[in-house]
C-alpha cells in the first residue's frame, strides 16, 4: 500500500491523500481519486483524469516550495513547465512501475 499526494491544478488547498496497492493499475488510481473527492469531479469521468508525475525530466520530485504554491492555487510557469511533463496515460501501467518504493523528501 502507497501514500500518494494528489492535487487539483489551479485549486487552492485542493492537496489530499490517496492510499492505493502499488499492484494496481493507474486506472484504478484514477477510481480511487475519484472516489475520494467526489463533489471536484462530479461531471467528470475516472477515466478523464489527468494525472501527471510531479518530478522533473532528470528525475527529482516536486521541491516543498513548489507544493506549497501549487497548494495556494498558484501554478508559475517553471512549475508547470517543470514538473507537468510525464502524464500516466497509460490505464494498464501498474502503480509500482510509475513510482519508486522510497521518495526522498522534497525539502
Amino acid at each position: 500500500m502507497v501514500k500518494l499526494f494528489c492535487a487539483i491544478v489551479g485549486v487552492a488547498g485542493s492537496a489530499f491523500e490517496v492510499d492505493i496497492d502499488d499492484a494496481e493499475s493507474v486506472s484504478a488510481l484514477k477510481d480511487a481519486i475519484k472516489a475520494k473527492k467526489p463533489n471536484d469531479f462530479k461531471d467528470v469521468d475516472a477515466d478523464k483524469l489527468q494525472l501527471f508525475l510531479a518530478k522533473t525530466d532528470d528525475g527529482a520530485w516536486l521541491k516543498s516550495k513548489d507544493l506549497l504554491r501549487m497548494r495556494k492555487g498558484e501554478i508559475p510557469n517553471e512549475v508547470e513547465s517543470r514538473y507537468m511533463n510525464e502524464e500516466l496515460e497509460d490505464p494498464t501501467d501498474k502503480i509500482c512501475s510509475k513510482f519508486p518504493s522510497t521518495i526522498p523528501d522534497g525539502t
